[in-house]
């Protein structure tokens, strides 16, 4: 194995640490635990574990999490009451919606109802505007993550051929948007894009979030790239990423494992963006 790992367990565990102060601060601050509110819609089971994770990781950080949950059949006028309600209630600090939601739930309409101050997870159109025009924001943790690891990496971004590959929401347009405002050169594709790999092969830095399992190959990789896998599919009860990760090794410079790279930081990103605010 040529790459260097960008192990997300190792800086997981600094966060820990510089997160239970920051909590210490705002207890002192404002005489109360910071308190981070988390609405479950439906039982899908990776919803469920990433719940799970960020009450884990709030308890040690020292935050207050409450879950609400919902059953999957919910009204959508029903949700957006209960997340405009929790939004609303002066003893939440953030709130975060998560995904996926069933399909007779539009996230736009319930992520309205919340304000952006409170929309730690930055899923919600004030919060993604702001991205979008390069100003001060809470955005997609999973993005934040990437950006968290190449930082450790001491990765200067500036100028650098990105490549994106997925464009959902909470995941490759954050990520791409974050990194152009650190002044890469980025290219976003897509399950349309024609001869991806003729894409990705120009890429210094590779993010994917396609979710689709070892779809990145590596003759697919430009040799002495930087590879950041945020695809998550379970696949017989393992979590696997989008790259092929043992071939990709030998060609990468740089590379996140899955599971171990971006998803143990998700959840303290979630945390720090309710402590800290948005950046």
């Amino acid at each position: 194995m040529n790459a260097t790992m960008l192990n997300g367990r190792e800086l997981a565990a600094s966060l820990r640490v510089e997160l239970a102060r920051e909590a210490r601060r705002f207890a002192r601050r404002r005489q109360r635990q910071a308190h981070l509110g988390l609405a479950l819609v439906g039982d899908d089971p990776t919803a469920r574990l990433y719940a799970d994770q960020v009450a884990r990781a709030s308890d040690r950080a020292g935050l207050r999490l409450s879950l609400h949950e919902y059953r999957a059949d919910v009204d959508e006028v029903a949700l957006r009451a209960a997340i405009a309600a929790l939004g609303a209630s002066a003893d939440v600090d953030g709130v975060a919606l998560l995904l996926p939601l069933p399909r007779h739930i539009r996230q736009r309409v319930v992520m309205e109802a919340l304000p952006a101050a409170k929309d730690v997870d930055g899923l919600g159109p004030q919060n993604a505007g702001r991205l979008m025009l390069g100003f001060p924001s809470f955005v997609p943790s999973t993005a934040d993550a990437a950006l968290e690891l190449l930082r450790l990496a001491e990765v200067d971004l500036r100028g650098r051929d990105t490549v994106v590959v997925g464009r959902s929401n909470v995941g490759g347009k954050p990520a791409g948007l974050l990194f152009l405002r650190e002044n890469a050169t980025v290219t976003f594709c897509h399950s349309r894009t024609p001869d991806l790999a003729a894409i990705t092969r120009q890429a210094e830095v590779l993010f994917t979030s396609m979710g689709r399992p070892g779809a990145i190959t590596p003759d697919m990789i430009r040799p002495g790239a930087i590879i950041l896998d945020a695809g998550m599919t379970n696949v017989g009860g393992q979590i696997v990423g989008d790259v092929d990760f043992s071939g990709a090794s030998e060609v990468a410079s740089y590379i996140t494992p899955s599971p171990g790279g971006l998803g143990p930081l998700t959840p303290l990103m979630l945390i720090r963006h309710t402590l800290v605010g948005p950046s």
